[in-house]
């Protein structure tokens, strides 16, 4: 539980929907923009803002690193990447509601991430270190977004987004901690995401979208092993592949005095990956957001057509 996997080195529209994670009623599409417009996430950072602050454990706003337009700065104006949104590096505002729990061993309540990407990797416009097949499919689908013929994804025909693309969703999250396990319920898709603590993974594991989650406290840092995901989601919003090898190592802890979690995110795959990389993200204590209900079901605005994302 918790050990590393050794292996060796080996459209507009379309967009903006792909960031609404593709299918809620329009009720619920429209509390959800009036809780963002309250919400870091909210206001477009410029160009060198957007992304994630390393790990140090400050909320000091900083400026990050100029992030490239198109993928890997090719010329090619049809690699062009979505950009992010968000506010990951902004100073925290005051929020109304009660103040944030300093224990560092509870994570109750409602948190918000700060800062959205479309593309995740060791740093914001970076590609994971996929291999040369994996990085021409990356490539494909890259472009054919751009056509505005984006390939059809788990989260467009309402199966669940998958691993780690659904905790970089722009929805808040409500953690609910039990004797024995801390559970996730996202508003994006009411998917739910169940860690089940000093347990290990059963022997005869079924795959599934989101995998199977066990973790452990290392002081106060939660540790999440998390295997058992199948392959038929991607690893984000750009289109990055994994297969049913993919394993995930997450360290979550609180920071600021509880006004923000932090995780490190580490990602393997023997298959897709030439190496593991790992990233970060800030999740904002949100007592001012209640999750509205999100049915993908009803008014899919993504529906796939013979394997296409349609935006209506």
């Amino acid at each position: 539980m918790g050990a590393m996997l050794k292996w060796g080195a080996g459209g507009v529209a379309v967009a903006v929907l792909a960031a609404a994670a593709a299918g809620a009623s329009y009720a619920q599409a429209q509390t959800t923009q009036a809780q963002t417009a309250q919400a870091p996430a909210a206001a477009a950072p410029k160009a060198d803002e957007a992304g994630a602050v390393p790990p140090s454990g400050s909320i000091n706003a900083r400026q990050a690193p100029r992030k490239p337009k198109t993928l890997f700065n090719d010329p090619d104006p049809t690699l062009a990447l979505t950009p992010g949104f968000g506010g990951a590096n902004a100073p925290l505002k005051p929020r109304p509601g009660a103040p944030p729990n300093p224990d560092p061993k509870n994570f109750e309540g409602v948190w918000w991430l700060r800062g959205y990407e479309y593309l995740l990797g060791p740093s914001p416009g970076v590609p994971a270190p996929l291999k040369p097949q994996y990085i021409e499919l990356l490539k494909k689908r890259i472009r054919e977004k751009n056509a505005g013929r984006p390939e059809t994804d788990t989260s467009t025909a309402c199966f669940p987004h998958g691993m780690p693309r659904l905790m970089e969703s722009p929805y808040p999250i409500e953690i609910v901690q039990t004797p024995g396990r801390v559970t996730f319920l996202h508003e994006v898709a009411h998917e739910v995401r169940r860690i089940y603590l000093n347990q290990k993974h059963p022997a005869n594991l079924k795959e599934s979208f989101l995998g199977h989650s066990v973790g452990h406290w290392e002081g106060d840092t939660l540790v999440v092993d998390t295997t058992g995901i199948n392959d038929k989601s991607f690893i984000d919003d750009e289109g990055e592949a994994h297969s049913n090898k993919e394993h995930l190592i997450e360290r979550y802890r609180k920071i600021d005095g509880g006004r923000q979690i932090e995780l490190v995110m580490t990602v393997e795959d023997p298959v897709t990956l030439e190496h593991p990389y790992s990233y970060t993200r800030y999740y904002e204590w949100r007592p001012d957001v209640r999750p509205s209900e999100y049915i993908c079901e009803e008014n899919n605005r993504n529906a796939p057509v013979n394997g296409v994302t349609v935006a209506k």
